[in-house]
C-alpha cells in the first residue's frame, strides 16, 4: 500500500489542476449560482454514465444516505438486509467527515466491486485539506480531521476522482449529494451547488426563477423559500442526500435519503431496481457521533 500523507512521496496526479483561475471554469459561471472556489479539485469525469449493461450485471439497486465515517452502521446495514455483491449499493456521497471510522468507509467502497459513490460537499473537504497539507507541511488538520494523514496518495487519488453525478439513463435517473436547481439544464449546475444546495429562494431574474441560498440565511429572507427537490419537475428523477435536517424526502420526482445517521437518527437505503424495489433499508445509528449545527 502506498505510504500515507504524512510519509509518502507526493504524486504528480493529485496536483493537476491545483492552480487558481483555472478549477473555477470547470463549469460556465452563473451569476445566479455561488461561484466554484478557486482551489475546488475537479475529478476526471464530473458526470459518470452507468449503462444498462453495466446495471444489468446486477440483482437489485440500492442508493444509500450519507455515510460520514459510520462504518460500523454501513456494515450492519449491508449484512442485515443482505446487500451482498448482486446489489449495486450506490452512495449519495459524504462518505468521509464528521464520523468516526471515516477510513474504514473509504477503504470499503473503494475495494467494493459492487459499490459507488459521488462526492459530498464533506469528501470536497477532505480533499482541500489533504491538498493543503500536501503543498504546506505546517498545516494542521484539526482535530476532527486528524485521520486525513493517514489516507495514502493513491486513495486520495481515487476520492479525488468519483464523480459529481452518477447519471443512470435507463432509469430516467441521477445521483448526486446536494440537488440541481430547478429549472435550468442540468449541465449548466456549478459544482458548488450540486455539492451543497438545500434551499431555493424564488428569483424571477434567474434562469429557471430560483436561486441557491444557505440554511444561515433564512432568517434574514422575506421572499419565499422552499426545498429545491419540492420544486424539481422532472422529468428525471433525482435521488441525494446531504439535507439531513429534513430527513426523508419524498417528492414526485425526488427522493432525499440522508437521515443523519453521524447525528445520532438512522441510516436509510431506498431500492430502487430489483424485487425489493420501492421499499427501504434502515439501520439506525449506534450513537450521536457529531455535535454540530451544520
Amino acid at each position: 500500500m502506498t505510504g500515507s500523507l504524512k510519509f509518502g512521496a507526493v504524486s504528480a496526479l493529485l496536483l493537476v489542476c491545483m492552480g487558481t483561475g483555472v478549477l473555477s471554469k470547470i463549469f460556465a459561471d452563473h451569476k445566479c449560482q455561488p461561484l466554484t472556489p478557486e482551489r475546488h479539485v475537479p475529478p476526471k469525469e464530473p458526470f459518470h454514465v452507468i449503462t444498462e449493461e453495466f446495471l444489468d450485471k446486477f440483482n437489485e439497486v440500492i442508493i444509500i444516505g450519507d455515510i460520514h465515517g459510520c462504518y460500523d452502521e454501513q456494515q450492519l446495514l449491508i449484512k442485515r438486509h443482505n446487500l451482498n455483491d448482486t446489489v449495486l449499493k450506490i452512495f449519495t456521497g459524504d462518505i468521509s467527515r464528521k464520523g468516526p471510522k471515516n477510513l474504514e468507509v473509504i477503504r470499503y467502497v473503494r475495494s467494493c466491486p459492487s459499490c459507488l459513490t459521488v462526492r459530498g460537499n464533506n469528501d470536497e473537504k477532505t480533499l482541500l485539506r489533504v491538498f493543503t497539507k500536501l503543498h504546506n507541511s505546517s498545516f494542521e488538520f484539526i482535530p476532527m480531521d486528524k485521520w486525513m494523514a493517514n489516507l495514502t496518495v493513491d486513495e486520495a487519488a481515487w476520492l479525488r476522482d468519483v464523480p459529481y453525478v452518477l447519471h443512470i439513463p435507463s432509469i430516467n435517473s441521477y445521483v448526486m449529494h446536494a440537488g440541481f436547481l430547478p429549472g435550468i439544464p442540468i449541465r449548466d449546475n456549478q459544482p458548488y451547488t450540486i455539492l451543497n444546495l438545500r434551499t431555493v429562494i424564488a428569483a424571477p431574474e434567474c434562469p429557471g426563477g430560483w436561486q441557491l441560498t444557505r440554511q444561515e440565511f433564512l432568517k434574514d429572507l422575506s421572499v419565499p423559500h422552499f426545498p429545491w427537490a419540492s420544486q424539481w419537475r422532472g422529468p428525471e428523477h433525482i435521488y441525494f442526500g446531504h439535507d439531513h435536517s429534513r430527513q426523508l424526502q419524498l417528492y414526485p420526482y425526488a427522493t432525499g435519503v440522508d437521515t443523519a445517521c453521524v447525528r445520532g437518527h438512522y441510516l436509510t437505503g431506498l431500492f430502487i431496481k430489483g424485487p425489493r424495489k420501492g421499499t427501504f433499508a434502515t439501520q439506525p445509528a449506534l450513537e450521536k457521533y457529531y455535535h454540530g449545527k451544520v
